[in-house]
């Protein structure tokens, strides 16, 4: 598995947990899942491929 796909699945998971959060989640909880998907986008967002650049 390219670091790309498991970037997205790992950005997934985070996504699902954040959206099936229980209403009494901790808000500290909360604003530590949102930093890890902020942490992995920003990773997935400056990611450089290879293979997609090669002429």
């Amino acid at each position: 598995m390219s670091r790309r796909e498991e970037l997205e699945k790992e950005i997934r998971i985070v996504q699902k947990r954040i959206a099936d959060a229980p209403i009494d989640t901790p808000k500290h909880v909360m604003e530590l899942w949102q930093k890890e998907l902020d942490s992995l986008d920003f990773e997935l967002n400056n990611l450089y491929d290879d293979d997609e650049n090669e002429f």
